[in-house]
């Protein structure tokens, strides 16, 4: 047994298709959202047991922190260079010198502090906006940590410090050493900015009336009722293996041992949401396998058995909206620096419309989780519930 699962590992290393998903740097792109979404029903959970209670804006607020700082990883690692590419390059790796953006800045700009004439063409600039972009990309730690775990200054100081620092050494590093030298730069001016943007988004937060800070009419959820649906999270991991095992199969299959089957990963897809989701739940009373053995099924809101067109509406809009959304938004992270600059612009535009639907759907998702009255937006349209 144990050489047949050798053999079949060693297979889909030389298979093109998977050996480039086995890549350490294209399974951490497309794990993080997962991991993301994981830790923070961990984390969630443990407020819940340490609190004993959590309300729904508690919930939305520490998933968000917990997505935004995957999101800021991702801006700063993203987009990936190939190894070769990297190999060439004869750039700087780092920059030691303390406020150099200032002399870039009256270098490369008409900047006068006694010209006010001047100052607009100035903060058009990359070499203003850049230092500029680094001070409100750590607003948001500040700010969540005051409001949410009223930290002092010094420690929100510290923490803003210690998370730039390992995102700089991150580049430094070239991504752990998987490139052999570093694709962007270490710059201290950056630890600067994000230090010092964590401090302001905490002042910032800090002048807002504490009564409207801590003001919560959203719903409150106690562990002593159970909010968490386990059952709902296990099952849909049993399926989620049960599609990554059959997938894996198949493209052994059809890439060594040539079955004339589709090779178009889209098709094999829509074929993995018939069979393991539809399919399954049509034939045995909306349970999937994972809901079989975990004894949850898709119902009605009237109590009666989905049809299906409601199975159809319910797992289309996870799988044929959410789940390509998400690597919608991935794809678009990835192209950020590879577009020509007239592209640019647009291609911001794009991701920020498309991670805010992502947020919002995701948001969906983690309170479906933490409380077992929420519904899905697609289940709401399909007016069905999971019992």
């Amino acid at each position: 047994m144990y050489e047949f699962i050798v053999k079949l590992y060693h297979l889909a290393l030389s298979s093109h298709l998977v050996s480039a998903l086995l890549e350490p740097v294209h399974i951490l792109i497309l794990a993080l959202p997962l991991v993301t979404f994981f830790i923070a029903l961990v984390v969630l959970a443990g407020q819940l047991q340490a609190k004993k209670s959590l309300t729904e804006r508690n919930i939305i607020g520490t998933y968000s922190f917990i997505w935004y700082l995957a999101a800021a990883y991702l801006l700063v690692i993203l987009p990936l260079p190939t190894r070769s590419s990297v190999a060439t390059l004869t750039t700087a790796e780092y920059n030691l010198r303390p406020f150099y953006f200032l002399s870039e800045l009256k270098l490369l700009t008409p900047f006068q502090l006694n010209e006010p004439s001047t100052w607009l063409a100035a903060i058009k600039s990359s070499t203003f906006f850049q230092p500029f972009f680094n001070l409100l990309f750590f607003m948001p730690i500040g700010a969540y940590l005051k409001w949410r775990h009223h930290w002092p200054l010094w420690l929100i100081t510290l923490t803003s410090f210690t998370l730039s620092l390992f995102f700089e050494t991150t580049q430094l590093t070239g991504l752990y050493g998987y490139y052999s030298r570093a694709y962007r730069m270490f710059d201290v001016d950056d630890l600067m900015m994000n230090t010092l943007g964590g401090v302001v988004g905490a002042l910032i937060l800090a002048v807002i009336p504490r009564k409207w800070r801590d003001r919560d009419h959203s719903t409150e959820l106690t562990q002593a009722s159970h909010p968490i649906n386990w059952r709902r999270l296990f099952g849909l991991l049993i399926d989620w293996g049960l599609v990554a095992g059959f997938d894996l199969i198949y493209f052994v299959l059809v890439q060594h041992f040539d079955w004339p089957l589709t090779r178009d990963p889209r098709w094999l897809y829509l074929a993995n949401i018939f069979l393991f989701f539809w399919l399954p739940a049509r034939l045995n009373h909306g349970k999937t396998l994972g809901g079989w053995l975990t004894n949850s099924r898709v119902i009605g809101t009237d109590g009666n058995a989905a049809n299906s067109w409601q199975l159809l509406i319910h797992y289309g809009g996870l799988y044929l909206i959410g789940l390509p959304l998400l690597f919608l938004d991935l794809w678009l992270f990835n192209q950020l620096g590879d577009m020509p600059s007239a592209s640019l612009n647009r291609l911001d535009v794009y991701l920020v419309l498309v991670s805010l639907i992502l947020l919002i759907i995701s948001y969906d998702v983690i309170l479906t989780f933490f409380s077992r009255r929420h519904q899905l937006w697609c289940e709401r349209l399909s007016r069905t519930t999971v019992a």
